[in-house]
């Protein structure tokens, strides 16, 4: 028939699945679906119970300080006004220009024109172009101003996240920190201040080249769009303050964090490993110092200045560059809406404070 349509006749070999062969086909695919299914109970359980741990020992933590605080009241007052001095004389007229400038920068799209002028070298380490404008920010400013930067423009688009290479590229500290305070006021050096700079940012710098093979390249991402200039001034006034608010009530919260330690005696314990390392070198003095950089670094760094010694300004160089807790809290604030993750994060930036300290430590040995 005309309209009949061509069927291809069967093959001669083709031969029907038994119904044994069926059921035990269907019993094997129950059986991994269950394994699967248990698997993935067993890892819920375990997410559920290393969260109910870190809570349990979050409010442990939290209702021995209160009680600590309750003991002696006016001495955690006095040291919460330091912190708060401290921000008031030297973070707050650093930070706050630099914070509503580069606000505004962004604002009106500088970083896609940072982008396409700086997208070469960025291409070549496998970072997003945007990661240029970003690092300049950092350095500029210093932190959180870039950790604060690379967070809007992930929430933008253009970059990507989780991008745990660039934000340990733009958590820098700001050269007038560095130069400044720490150089100038604390060891009372202009050279020496130069050294930590330099050490500082070679250490950010080196632990990106040498990640780089590793790294994957950089996904394509969105040119943030600017912003209509009628409201940028205001939008980054608003935003600054509530920035640096925000690194106003950390520092004070970790200054008063450290004196309790310290009264507590904890501090002179959690010394106790660092003193042991640094006793060959006759620097043990250091360490308390050390241990209280690690919780809130100005603070740490006029005590390692206070001491002196040929290992007090590598050992300023490792905590400006690690960060230490207050100035880590700050940054993971905002990095965390980034998708940047806490462990990776606090790794990479213990790498960079190791390479400071090595790099430091050579060019004091040159130019101090």
């Amino acid at each position: 028939m005309e309209n009949a349509v061509n069927m291809p006749a069967p093959r001669a070999d083709f031969k029907a699945p038994s119904p044994a062969a069926e059921t035990a086909e269907t019993a094997k695919f129950a059986a991994r679906t269950g394994r699967k299914a248990a698997e993935a109970k067993r890892r819920a359980h375990r997410r559920a119970g290393g969260l109910l741990s870190a809570r349990f020992l979050g409010i442990a933590a939290a209702a021995a300080a209160l009680a600590l605080l309750a003991l002696d009241p006016p001495r955690y007052a006095a040291a919460c006004a330091e912190g708060i001095a401290l921000w008031a004389e030297a973070v707050l007229p650093a930070l706050f220009p630099y914070f509503v400038l580069t606000g505004a920068l962004t604002r009106l799209g500088a970083a896609g024109a940072a982008g396409r002028l700086f997208s070469a070298p960025m291409r070549a380490l496998r970072l997003p172009p945007a990661a240029a404008y970003c690092f300049a920010v950092s350095a500029l400013s210093g932190y959180p101003a870039g950790s604060r930067t690379a967070a809007d423009l992930a929430a933008g688009g253009a970059l990507p996240r989780g991008a745990l290479r660039t934000a340990a590229l733009c958590s820098t500290a700001g050269p007038m920190f560095l130069l400044g305070t720490v150089g100038g006021a604390m060891f009372h050096d202009p050279a020496a201040g130069a050294v930590l700079l330099a050490s500082h940012l070679a250490g950010v710098i080196l632990v990106i080249l040498f990640t780089t093979r590793r790294a994957k390249p950089a996904p394509a991402a969105l040119v943030p769009a600017a912003a209509r200039a009628d409201g940028v001034l205001q939008e980054s006034v608003h935003a600054a303050v509530v920035s640096v608010l925000c690194v106003g009530g950390a520092i004070a919260f970790f200054s008063v964090l450290c004196e309790a330690l310290s009264a507590a005696g904890l501090l002179r314990l959690f010394s106790l490993l660092p003193a042991a390392a640094l006793r060959p070198a006759g620097a043990q003095e250091l360490a308390e110092g050390f241990v209280c950089g690690l919780v809130e670094a100005t603070r740490g760094c006029a005590l390692l200045a206070g001491k002196g010694g040929p290992l007090a300004l590598p050992l300023c160089a490792f905590l400006v560059t690690f960060g230490g807790a207050c100035i880590l809290a700050q940054q993971l604030g905002y990095l965390r809406t980034a998708g940047v993750r806490t462990l990776p994060f606090l790794a990479c930036k213990a790498a960079q404070g190791a390479a400071a300290f090595l790099v430091c430590l050579a060019l004091s040995a040159l130019f101090l």
